[in-house]
């Protein structure tokens, strides 16, 4: 464990001084800022710039992965009750994450405002994964639970509630751990479109300027909201399911 750990923050070391090193040279061009640059313009900028842009789209984000995960969950459950739709469930599914964001957002741009557009945005970009690790989840509930729930006269609806559910929940937590970044994702490209504040609209501004210590340094930060969300959830994963740790170790 240590030595990966080493070999991990040697991997980091190397990478960003290369990157140093290309940024300060300028041998691949001025589109390339330095680490060092980088950060400077962060501070600079500093809660005056981010602290107008950064709650916009985390209030976009958040709502949006609120919904798009209830909608996966719910869409989920339907097709362990009703198998019949599990196919047309999927399709939607896999039309929701091949469908390029980009190709989609001028057209909810043009049906909603800002704020709304970018939420379905980061909905649509969590949809899929989180479908996908509640179905699996909802499968591998353990038969005897349910045959033990239907021999008292439990129907489905009782079995989904008191087994899969519970038997799933390590499977949706890793879902909605992995679809954080979509989240945020979605929610700037959704700001793309003409919005005045968010991260995304402030990319746009910094790009219309060429100012390219300001571009790189909010897509750093976006970054760093990705990871300490993905950061929370993993914590509350940790927390809620206790014993998936035990079972993953022992497994492995």
């Amino acid at each position: 464990m240590r030595r990966n750990r080493f070999l991990g923050l040697l991997g980091s070391i190397i990478v960003l001084t290369v990157w140093q090193v290309v940024g300060m040279s300028g041998v691949l061009g001025p589109g390339i800022a330095a680490p060092t640059e980088i950060l400077t313009g962060v501070l600079s900028d500093g809660p005056a710039f981010y602290g107008t842009h950064i709650p916009v789209t985390l209030a976009s984000a958040s709502v949006g992965y609120f919904w798009g995960n209830l909608a996966a969950i719910a869409c989920a459950a339907v097709v362990t009750t009703v198998p019949e739709l599990e196919k047309l469930v999927l399709q939607a599914g896999v039309a929701s994450a091949c469908i390029p964001l980009i190709a989609i957002a001028p057209i909810l741009a043009a049906c909603f405002d800002g704020l709304v557009t970018s939420a379905i945005m980061a909905a649509v970009s969590v949809f899929f994964t989180t479908l996908v690790g509640t179905i699996n989840g909802l499968r591998h509930a353990d038969s005897l639970s349910k045959d033990l729930v239907r021999a008292y006269g439990g129907g489905k609806y009782l079995v989904l509630r008191k087994v899969e559910l519970l038997s799933a929940l390590p499977s949706i937590l890793t879902a909605l751990k992995v679809a954080v970044p979509g989240a945020i994702l979605g929610a700037i490209i959704g700001e793309f479109m003409g919005q005045e504040r968010g991260l995304g609209a402030a990319l746009v501004v910094a790009q219309s300027s060429s100012d390219v210590v300001r571009t790189w340094g909010i897509t750093l930060v976006s970054s760093l909201i990705a990871g300490l969300a993905f950061v929370v959830v993993n914590a509350i994963q940790k927390i809620a399911t206790p014993w998936a740790a035990g079972i993953a170790g022992g497994e492995a």
